[in-house]
């Protein structure tokens, strides 16, 4: 019997399966984040989405056409999205019941509390990784260290943050 959780853990594989060669067509440095990444990690969570950052900006000649071939599954246009946390441009593509999450790294800012303003999350370039088998995909993900700074930054944190913060934290140790 095929639980939820196997049913979005393949539906997540297959997703991972159509967006991996597209965005590899375009030679994008990308790196997998947020709660996806976590449940890689070893985080039990359920799946709700993927979040890719990819290393480029939204202007860039590559990334426009990367848009235009994934015109067909977008579900969110290009949009550039402010809230208490994040000032980014991003847009989601739904494959296989699955939302992708995709922003150019290169213009995604993170409030910082103390300064109280918005500041670039990856300010020293392209980020650490690490490289993790998801059911024989090799996946970039986010680095644990990495994750967890992002999700401490969080003005306005869910439950699912803090016990991703708390477990990412367990398994560093």
């Amino acid at each position: 019997m095929t639980t939820p959780a196997n049913k979005m853990r393949n539906q997540a594989i297959e997703t991972l399966q159509f967006i991996i060669p597209i965005i590899n067509k375009y030679n994008f440095r990308w790196v997998i984040t947020g709660g996806f990444a976590t449940v890689v990690h070893g985080v039990k969570r359920p799946i709700t989405d993927i979040d890719i950052d990819i290393d480029t900006t939204r202007h860039s000649k590559e990334f426009q056409e990367f848009y235009s071939e994934l015109q067909p599954y977008i579900t969110q246009p290009l949009e550039h999205f402010v809230d208490q946390n994040y000032d980014n441009y991003n847009f989601e593509i739904t494959y296989k019941n699955i939302v992708v999450d995709i922003c150019p790294m290169a213009e995604l800012s993170i409030y910082n509390q103390l300064s109280k303003q918005y500041e670039l999350f990856y300010q020293n370039g392209y980020p650490e990784t690490e490289i993790v088998d998801f059911h024989g995909i090799a996946l970039p993900l986010l680095s644990k260290k990495l994750i967890i700074l992002n999700k401490q930054m969080l003005v306005w944190q869910r439950d699912s943050d803090r016990q991703d913060i708390a477990e990412l934290s367990r398994l560093t140790q």
